[in-house]
């Protein structure tokens, strides 16, 4: 198993990553949210090991970019926030949990083999008819032909894809792709009709579809 430890604490990621070697788990280790982020670009984790409080990006920061980057890595949260909100935030952040410091390290261990397990357990990619996205590889393919992606359309086509065969409204859309400014309705558009482009040919069954009123969706017409 090999883990991503974002600690600011040095005293603390020095104890829990000599505990992790005696229970033979790689670690990795991170001191702020943009050292970790470009360690995610660059390797694939088992499981990361996230606080929250941390210099330059913090941990519910770094955990939304992910998620707008469609990495579906793991993450469970150490810290010393102990607040309902605090643990209510990171769960809808796409964390899949959560542990108050100060605690054990062997439940640390157990809760890291767990989601380790769960993640081997279901399959990275998605599929609709000819269309298969991998997750882990950041990279969809229709009728085996890899797509040309930009980062954005990459966003839109995973989350539209995480919720299907379910329409995913607009202004969900809009918080998703673009959550620090305010978007205008051409800028949806655009992406969609470009999106729409790149995954449905003209001799191809439609999956990418606009329901009036509603929002955009990623299925089949008879689903």
């Amino acid at each position: 198993m090999l883990v991503l430890l974002v600690e600011d604490e040095t005293d603390l990621a020095e104890l829990v990553i000599d505990y992790l070697e005696t229970e033979d788990i790689e670690c990795d280790y991170a001191a702020d949210g943009l050292m970790a982020s470009s360690l995610i670009e660059q390797n694939q984790y088992d499981v990361i090991i996230l606080d929250v409080t941390m210099p330059k990006l913090d941990g519910f920061s770094l955990c939304r970019q992910l998620q707008q980057k469609g990495i579906t890595t793991p993450i469970i949260f150490v810290t010393a926030r102990d607040q309902l909100d605090d643990k209510l935030t990171g769960f809808e952040l796409g964390a899949d949990d959560y542990l108050t410091k100060p605690f054990e390290l062997d439940e640390l261990v157990a809760r890291l083999k767990v989601l380790a397990s769960r993640r081997h357990a279901v399959k990275p990619h998605f599929e609709l008819d000819d269309l298969v996205i991998d997750y882990d590889l950041r990279e969809a393919r229709r009728a085996e032909q890899l797509l040309a992606l930009s980062p954005t359309q990459w966003e839109l086509l995973t989350l539209l894809a995480k919720h299907s065969p379910q329409v995913v409204s607009k202004v969900t859309i809009e918080d998703h792709i673009w959550p620090d400014q305010e978007a205008n309705k051409d800028m949806l558009k655009t992406l969609v009709f470009r999106l729409r482009a790149i995954i449905d040919g003209p001799e191809q069954k439609p999956l990418l579809h606009t329901i009036r009123g509603a929002g955009i969706s990623l299925r089949l017409m008879d689903e």
